[in-house]
């Protein structure tokens, strides 16, 4: 009897502990939008937070968040936080978040409430989304998919900062032949240039990553680099960047080189 009063109060206990933690929103595989489709949102991924601000809410609460969205204005973003496998990221939706969203048990959201504690927001209107692509072996290589200006007025100098160098290679042979024909040529195919690359800029990076076999990996939202690719080594911690330098061997000194030959000599002693 005590047994069974016992089993009781802890059931009831556990009920109350559950429902007193805030309850999250867990995305479904199927019924996801184009947006969440194309920015690599899976099943299982956790909504954390819109706009820095943690959402507690079911369907209906987020469709309220995104009512207001004005399709005439694209640049009027959300940034959406989420969490994957302990690591939260950030993307920027354009348009409203559409999905299917299924309620996340008390254990899986406890560490996530944790967590959220420890995060830190920047000016919502510096970040901007960088999109991600690694081969089979692990080298990635990323961009922003704003416009970048270099790329309409410099074309040759934006090809170099993204190294993409086949591009870059045959504009310089164009520029090269229209000048050696005649100025006005030359000037005209630099106008046109400027307007392609413009237009085209981000197709081109695009184009080139798939041309080195990297496949369209991920979409994270930073205000720099550098916090992208911090994220990608959490995400994948054997992820490697092009042109990344390589962290100095420390050379050892006397004593730890006698004590490594020691071992080494011990070790080919007990083969």
């Amino acid at each position: 009897m005590e047994f069974e009063q016992s089993q009781s109060d802890a059931d009831t206990q556990s009920a109350a502990t559950a429902s007193s933690v805030p309850q999250l929103l867990k995305m479904q595989k199927n019924g996801m939008g184009r947006l969440a489709v194309s920015h690599r949102m899976r099943e299982g991924d956790i909504l954390v937070a819109i706009d820095g601000d943690l959402f507690l809410g079911d369907n209906e609460t987020l469709k309220e968040v995104f009512k207001d969205h004005d399709p005439t204005e694209p640049d009027i973003a959300w940034l959406i936080t989420f969490w994957r496998d302990g690591v939260f990221f950030n993307v920027c939706f354009s348009g409203p978040l559409r999905a299917k969203f299924d309620f996340v048990t008390p254990e899986e959201a406890l560490p996530v409430l944790e967590g959220y504690k420890d995060l830190k927001f920047g000016p919502i209107e510096g970040y901007q989304n960088y999109e991600v692509f690694k081969d089979l072996h692990r080298n990635a290589g990323l961009h922003a998919t704003s416009e970048d200006p270099l790329a309409t007025y410099m074309p040759l100098f934006w090809m170099l900062n993204h190294r993409l160098y086949y591009p870059m290679l045959a504009i310089s042979i164009i520029y090269a032949a229209t000048f050696i024909t005649h100025p006005l040529i030359f000037v005209v195919a630099y106008i046109m240039t400027c307007i392609y690359v413009k237009r085209a800029q981000l197709n081109l990076l695009r184009s080139y990553l798939l041309f080195e076999n990297k496949f369209y990996w991920f979409v994270l939202a930073a205000q720099t680099e550098i916090e992208v690719m911090a994220k990608c080594r959490e995400l994948d911690p054997k992820i490697r960047f092009a042109y990344e330098k390589e962290k100095p061997v420390r050379k050892l000194n006397r004593l730890e080189r006698k004590e490594l030959a020691e071992r080494q000599a011990k070790n080919t002693d007990s083969v």
